[in-house]
């Protein structure tokens, strides 16, 4: 391969064979239900890096199970949490967990933007063949099969109005450790994404956007995958939409690596 080859190459493996392009991915038709509820503060504090802080009193937490018919990656479910926190005085929705079910976007997620995904098992039902009832839809994360992370469950009820919901920008954090021991990591960053979705109208023209009842619940109390630490203490309201979208190169907006008091102490420690 020669030096030019090499340095257009976008992700590994270099060649042919790369696992996904240079955005923008376009996902169009993505199904969403999504919950916003209170978790408790102390357990939400322990997962945000330096420099977060909850943007509420009581944080304020919302929990997604996505399914997506269609995107540049294929079709796929994810199922993840995010948290409203404060950054130098500005708003964001911060996320800690996220699942998939795919491998590309797991592999594009966790590179470019540092979404900390991991594979899981999702379901998505409002009842069935045989079954007396469907009034609920049910979204359901398990990992592995048969321990239950999380829950969620919406009637759809009512027309609800998109001027409900927040337009934040997401923050994750993109880790990747050094090769070598003893060194702190080679990125270390938070990186902004901002989102531009489009929800989808009905025939009549309304918003494909609902809301009703909802329930969420962190059924296992899995040391692996602790979701419980932002299990509901008050679910405050939930909402069911479709929307298109494309996402986009991010920004970073803190470099940790800058902070050496960080890593100081942390080898100190390993020492």
């Amino acid at each position: 391969m020669d030096k030019a080859a090499f340095a257009t190459s976008f992700s590994q493996p270099v060649g042919p064979g790369f696992a996904y392009a240079p955005p923008p991915y376009l996902y169009r038709g993505v199904e969403d239900i999504f919950i916003a509820y209170e978790a408790d503060r102390d357990n939400v504090e322990s997962l945000l890096p330096p420099g977060l802080e909850p943007a509420d009193e009581t944080p304020v937490c919302l929990a997604w199970g996505r399914w997506i018919p269609f995107s540049s990656f294929g079709p796929y479910h994810e199922s993840y949490v995010m948290v409203r926190v404060l950054l130098d005085g500005e708003t964001y929705l911060y996320q800690p967990f996220i699942f998939t079910d795919n491998e590309i976007p797991l592999v594009a997620g966790r590179e470019l933007w540092g979404f900390a995904k991991k594979l899981a098992t999702m379901h998505r039902t409002s009842g069935g063949a045989g079954t007396p009832f469907g009034e609920q839809m049910l979204f359901t994360t398990e990992r592995p099969v048969g321990q239950r992370i999380v829950t969620m469950a919406i009637a759809c009820e009512q027309i609800a109005e998109p001027a409900q919901l927040d337009d934040l920008p997401v923050l994750s954090l993109r880790l990747i450790p050094h090769a070598e021991q003893g060194r702190p990591p080679s990125v270390c960053e938070l990186v902004r994404l901002d989102v531009s979705a489009h929800l989808r109208r009905s025939a009549d023209g309304t918003p494909m956007l609902f809301t009703g009842r909802a329930s969420i619940t962190m059924d296992a109390r899995s040391i692996v995958d602790p979701w419980h630490l932002l299990a509901p203490t008050r679910v405050i309201r939930g909402w069911y939409g479709v929307f298109d979208f494309d996402l986009h190169h991010g920004v970073v907006v803190k470099n940790y690596l800058q902070d050496t008091s960080i890593w100081s102490a942390s080898l100190a420690t390993l020492a």
